[in-house]
């Protein structure tokens, strides 16, 4: 169980156009995750799924930041794809498991990873999706307010909005009992859908 894969603190999927080549649209795919050094859980290769019915992919892990909190790392993982044309994609991956003691999300050790993003194509296709600033490994202190900003940034000057969705796992489907954070104990829990402040 849980204790060989108690590693993945949070993820990101970075989408990139490249440009049009025999067969389609070439975009470039970066994953990034945060996961818990002194896991034995570490993943050198990861795999994806790209969203257009290609199946899935295994690539290779570029780059590793250690320390980027205490027990922490952040794992980079690049790779290039040809979609078909025009439409709707949803690209994910789904790694097993969460880190012990996620306190709204039941179980957390034995519920997987899911991150998603949407792709979408248009005639054009030259986009690319909003990148980070702001690691989403912070700590808080109990009693007193935590905020967020994740320093979203959109290099093709898009407008950016923001909206809270329930966390997935196991098959890329809402996790069972997940709760946003605090509310259950009568907390709030926000997001500025202009500013992306938590």
């Amino acid at each position: 169980g849980g204790a060989w894969a108690t590693h993945n603190q949070a993820g990101e999927i970075l989408v990139c156009y490249s440009g049009v080549v025999p067969g389609g649209l070439l975009y470039e795919v970066t994953i990034i995750t945060h996961t818990k050094t002194s896991s034995p859980a570490d993943r050198p290769e990861f795999i994806v799924d790209w969203g257009d019915g290609s199946g899935l992919d295994t690539i290779a892990r570029d780059n590793i930041v250690f320390n980027i909190a205490p027990d922490v790392q952040k794992n980079f993982y690049t790779e290039q794809h040809i979609y078909p044309g025009p439409g709707v994609y949803i690209l994910q991956y789904i790694d097993p498991n969460r880190i012990e003691g996620v306190v709204n999300i039941p179980n957390s050790v034995d519920v997987p990873m899911c991150v998603q993003t949407e792709l979408i194509i248009s005639v054009a296709g030259n986009n690319c999706s909003p990148s980070f600033l702001n690691s989403p490994i912070q700590n808080a202190c109990l009693g007193q307010c935590w905020y967020h900003n994740p320093g979203a940034y959109d290099t093709d000057g898009d407008s950016l909005s923001f909206k809270l969705v329930t966390c997935k796992g196991a098959g890329g489907v809402n996790i069972p009992g997940y709760t946003y954070p605090g509310t259950s104990e009568g907390s709030s829990f926000t997001i500025n859908p202009i500013t992306g402040e938590i």
